[in-house]
């Protein structure tokens, strides 16, 4: 494995800068298979960078931007990742015993196993990574592909792993305090000694998992999946049949229209049909975790609808009544809500920040669209946490609004209102 001295990672550094700004200026940083250990990147624009089978053992990567950056069969044992930017990155594989993931966002990023062809042809495959005893306190991984993955005794607390893939994952004597599992695949996962007092596990599919040393009673349990899980205490089993909630079935026409909506941005257009919602009533239905994108929903009634997980990219609903819909954690990039009522709604960790537009072929265009919120009315309602970036934010209401650590980083706020 070779290395590189630090004159020539910094040229590489402003190599990829430039490149970042304009593809055809600079030079993408391609650091694979190269001995980085101990490397300080502290703060480095790395978006889009290339480190598979790279050593960054102990390397300082505090504040790094690594959006869907390929990581593959990484070893980071050790690494400060501290408040990093793992956006979408590739980290199949990749080897994080003890790394410190204090506060960095793993959203949508792929922990999963997977091979490497290396020089002179030869195979070696990777299993899932391996996060054990690692500090993922605050981390924000919704999303995330954690299939197999090993976090046994990892720090956990306040973690956000809504709607994440853990499913086979060790989860064995983690520190799960207060963590967000809303909707998380745990099927078959180990979380035997595992802490979990006030972690929230709603809606979170619980099949087969080992819970053997946990206080179920001391997590948010409601709507969760507990199929094939052994429940000796009678009390427990109480509680819990208290907390399971029964959802109301979508109306036939309504299921239909959304099943070839689904395929429509599955096969990105080329089969199914693109959902016009136009004005429909949809209040108080549970549509969690829908395909929503490129939905046609303006002037629906979605009043004390569930949405919660949603993928609703580049979706038009504006002129919604939105009163006291949960969006939390839905995926709303390029979304338009222009004038929709949004007043008790919940869009705690929403991510409703530009979206990169792709040709008719899916090559990316090199323009961003921003979301939409211009007189929007907010008033109320939960955005903590929520990402709203470059979004218009032209006379919309925020009165009453918990906007605790929510971005709005470049939003445009002229003429809003807020408290």
């Amino acid at each position: 494995m070779s290395s590189l001295t630090p004159q020539e990672i910094i040229i590489m550094l402003e190599q990829h800068l430039k490149w970042l700004r304009n593809p055809k200026e600079g030079k993408q940083a391609v650091f694979r298979q190269i001995d980085l250990s101990g490397a300080n990147l502290e703060g480095a624009k790395l978006q889009k960078s290339v480190f598979s089978g790279c050593k960054l053992s102990r390397a300082i990567l505090k504040n790094a931007n690594l959006i869907q950056a390929d990581l593959f069969a990484v070893d980071l044992t050790k690494a400060d990742l501290t408040n990093a930017l793992l956006i979408r990155a590739d980290l199949r594989g990749a080897e994080l015993r003890g790394a410190r993931l204090h506060g960095a966002n793993l959203q949508e990023a792929d922990f999963r196993g997977g091979s490497m062809i290396l020089a002179g042809g030869k195979t070696v495959t990777f299993g899932s990574s391996n996060l054990s005893g690692s500090d993922m306190g605050d981390v924000i991984a919704e999303k995330a592909n954690l299939s197999g993955a090993n976090l046994s005794g990892a720090q956990l607390e306040n973690a956000n792993l809504a709607y994440s893939q853990l499913n086979g994952a060790n989860l064995s004597e983690s520190q799960l305090e207060n963590a967000m599992l809303q909707g998380a695949n745990l099927e078959n996962c180990d979380l035997s000694g595992s802490a979990i007092k006030g972690a929230n596990l709603s809606d979170a599919n619980m099949t087969g998992a080992k819970v053997g040393g946990c206080d179920l009673l001391a997590a948010n349990l409601e709507g969760a999946n507990l199929e094939g899980i052994e429940l000796e205490d009678e009390k427990l089993k109480a509680q819990l049949a208290r907390q399971q909630k029964i959802s109301t079935p979508l109306p036939s026409s309504l299921k239909s229209l959304l099943e070839k909506h689904f395929l429509w941005v599955e096969t990105n257009g080329s089969a199914g049909e693109r959902a016009d919602l136009h004005g429909m009533d949809l209040s108080n239905m549970d549509l969690r975790n829908c395909a929503l994108s490129g939905a046609n929903m303006r002037g629906c009634n979605l009043e004390n609808t569930r949405l919660d997980g949603a993928q609703m990219v580049m979706s038009d609903l504006s002129h919604c009544n939105l009163v006291g819909v949960d969006m939390s954690y839905a995926v709303m990039e390029g979304v338009n809500m222009s004038r929709s009522n949004l007043t008790r709604a919940s869009l705690k960790g929403a991510m409703i920040t530009a979206v990169d537009l792709k040709g008719p072929n899916g090559e990316p265009m090199g323009k961003k669209w921003p979301a939409n919120l211009s007189a929007a009315n907010f008033n109320d309602a939960d955005l903590e946490g929520a990402d709203l970036t470059q979004a218009n934010l032209i006379d919309t209401n925020f009165k009453g609004a918990n906007l605790k650590d929510t971005i709005l980083t470049d939003a445009i706020t002229e003429d809003a209102v807020f408290d």
